[in-house]
């Protein structure tokens, strides 16, 4: 099972790819974490990139594209931060048909855009154990400090008002209409992330394992099995 998950940043996509990641036994693949881990390294390139992701502008394509054919090997996975613009969409179709592993669903979360901005400029993370708070919905037991490890929680240079804004005016422009390429492909389950996250993870599994049974089905007709 292949698939990936889209929305606008803060919609929760990392927490329910993890969800149905477990649910499905499948890899969680999470291409902002691992560009946030790549850019640890002080270099040149990775300067640049960080810069990049501080202001709430999307990494190049060509760079996003080498960092997917080096973690996308292998079936079964879910891919989270993948692809955000249509360029993307286009080559992530070519390196998966190259891989003979085409993408099977497009999981995509809608969330207003000021319940955007309230998630995102109220999450604190813990940058010892990375662990994430939020001031409003899960806060901390005491006021910044990781009731895991106890170290002090910071706001992310991203998450600032104004930089969830711009990323929100990129995510419109150039992210949207990959919602309909994967909808005119018949790959596109939508749904609302606003509510209990129990039950928004209930309902993208249902949706999800709904929809397999019928891509299934119709496969059998198309070779002439019918049971």
């Amino acid at each position: 099972m292949r698939l990936l998950i889209l929305g606008a940043s803060g919609a929760g996509k990392g927490t329910q790819a993890q969800a149905i990641a477990k649910h499905f036994d499948i890899r969680h693949i999470s291409t902002g974490d691992f560009l946030r881990e790549e850019i640890r390294p002080s270099t040149a390139l990775c300067r640049a990139v960080k810069r990049l992701i501080d202001r709430g502008d999307l990494v190049p394509d060509e760079l996003m594209l080498s960092i997917v054919h080096e973690i996308l090997e292998g079936d079964d996975f879910i891919l989270d931060g993948f692809p955000r613009t249509f360029a993307q969409a286009l080559a992530l179709d070519e390196i998966c048909g190259r891989l003979g592993s085409p993408i099977d669903m497009a999981l995509n979360i809608h969330v207003p855009d000021d319940d955007i901005i309230q998630r995102i400029t109220g999450r604190k993370v813990c940058p010892d154990c990375k662990a994430m708070f939020h001031i409003i919905f899960y806060p901390p037991k005491q006021a910044f400090t990781c009731d895991n490890c106890g170290g002090t929680l910071e706001q992310r240079p991203d998450d600032t008002a104004s930089t969830v804004r711009h990323r929100l005016k990129i995510y419109h422009e150039r992210t949207v209409p990959i919602i309909d390429f994967y909808d005119r492909q018949n790959l596109l389950i939508s749904t609302s992330g606003t509510g209990d996250v129990e039950e928004i993870t209930q309902n993208l599994i249902e949706l999800l394992e709904a929809k397999l049974l019928v891509a299934k089905l119709e496969k059998k007709m198309e070779k002439g099995i019918w049971r």
